[in-house]
C-alpha cells in the first residue's frame, strides 16, 4: 500500500480470482458438451469457464454451472494474493 501526496491510497497487487470448474466436472464425469446441453450456454462460454480463461464472472452463467454441478460458488471460485 502506498500513500501518495494527495492522500490517495493505491495498491500494487490485489491478487486474482480463479475459477475452476474443470476439477469438479471431471470428478462428476460431466463433459463440456453435456454442460452445454444442461445449461443452454454457448459452447465457447463453457469452454472459457472450463479452461479458466474468462475475463468477467457472470452471475447467471455461474448459477447455471453451480446448478448442474450441484455445488456452491465457493466450490469453484478461489482467491489468491
Amino acid at each position: 500500500m502506498k500513500n501518495t501526496a494527495n492522500s490517495i491510497i493505491t495498491y500494487k497487487n490485489y491478487g486474482t480470482v480463479y475459477i475452476d470448474i474443470k476439477t469438479l466436472m471431471n470428478k462428476k464425469n460431466i463433459t463440456t458438451t453435456q454442460m452445454v446441453k444442461r445449461t443452454g450456454l454457448h459452447n465457447q462460454v463453457v469452454e472459457k469457464y472450463y479452461n479458466g480463461t474468462i475475463e468477467r464472472l457472470d452471475k447467471g452463467v455461474s448459477a447455471k454451472i453451480c446448478f448442474v454441478l450441484d455445488c456452491d460458488l465457493s466450490d469453484i471460485l478461489y482467491y489468491k494474493k
